[in-house]
């Protein structure tokens, strides 16, 4: 929770020095010139509207994807890159993009309430088409839970592999991203926060795990227990690829157990609200 404080901390500091609304003014005119572009776009077509729609929704096609490429640079050969090194990265992407989860979580409850532009009533927004039946979110929009996780996986992978940290950086833009934003999910500068949350916490998170000597710990034992190793790898892997479905039911399934209704909603915020309405 450092990042947090220290994100908090420069805004506080900004609000002394009277730089804040210089900032907030940049950032409202940035947000407003995005949705006047995509409002320009929205309902020309309905097949358009529907494809993007389809792509954005699919959670195999918004996290799936970093994750099977986390795969492949995993058990990729390299010259530049021992396999040591390259798998302790990864790891440390992983433990930074959880880390990034919980610092949206942190900000969200203590940053004043924003409005999504698809239902704020000061923004004119113009409303692509829209399945039957969809109801947007009611819960902040500011940061970006998928941007902020995305782009640690992104930071992770081009840490090992500039081409395929290059390559989920521009799926997480022109897939998770921008569909987010024409729909009237996020503003443009939501995004940009949720991938400043990223670029400051993974290498922080790196540095320290190195420091402690976890995740040479957790590689070393990827070989001397193989079968449990990677039997957590990829239930990890898949509750990413699903929007962290396996993790929100496993938490439904203890509170239910432990009959506190508080606690499961608590729980379920966590790893839910966030990436569901983000």
């Amino acid at each position: 929770m450092a990042v947090v404080g220290g994100l908090l901390g420069c805004l506080l500091i900004l609000g002394l020095t009277g730089t804040a609304s210089g900032v907030i003014d940049a950032g409202i005119q940035l947000d407003l010139s995005v949705i006047a572009f995509f409002n320009q776009l929205a309902r020309r077509s309905w097949t358009v509207d529907t494809l993007v729609w389809s792509v954005w929704t699919n959670a195999v096609l918004q996290g799936g994807i970093a994750m099977a490429l986390v795969w492949a640079a995993w058990f990729s050969k390299s010259e530049a890159v021992t396999d040591q090194h390259r798998r302790e990265m990864l790891l440390s992407s992983l433990v930074g993009m959880y880390v990034c989860l919980l610092s949206t979580l942190v900000l969200r409850g203590l940053l004043p309430f924003r409005a999504r532009p698809a239902v704020d009533p000061a923004v004119t927004f113009h409303a692509p088409f829209l399945p039957s039946g969809v109801h947007l979110p009611e819960a902040t929009s500011f940061p970006s839970g998928h941007a902020a996780i995305l782009f640690s996986l992104a930071i992770g992978l081009w840490l090992v592999s500039r081409t395929l940290g290059t390559v989920v950086a521009l799926h997480g833009f022109f897939v998770v991203c921008l569909p987010r934003v024409y729909f009237g999910r996020h503003y443009a500068t939501d995004i940009l926060a949720g991938t400043a949350l990223a670029i400051a916490i993974v290498p922080l998170v790196a540095q320290t795990l190195r420091t402690c000597q976890l995740t040479q710990r957790l590689v070393a034992w990827s070989y001397t227990r193989p079968a449990v190793f990677y039997s957590i790898f990829f239930i990890v892997s898949l509750d990413v690829a699903t929007d962290f479905a396996y993790a929100k039911t496993l938490l439904h399934v203890v509170g239910s157990a432990v009959g506190s209704v508080r606690v499961t909603k608590i729980a379920m915020s966590v790893l839910g609200v966030v990436m569901a309405g983000s």
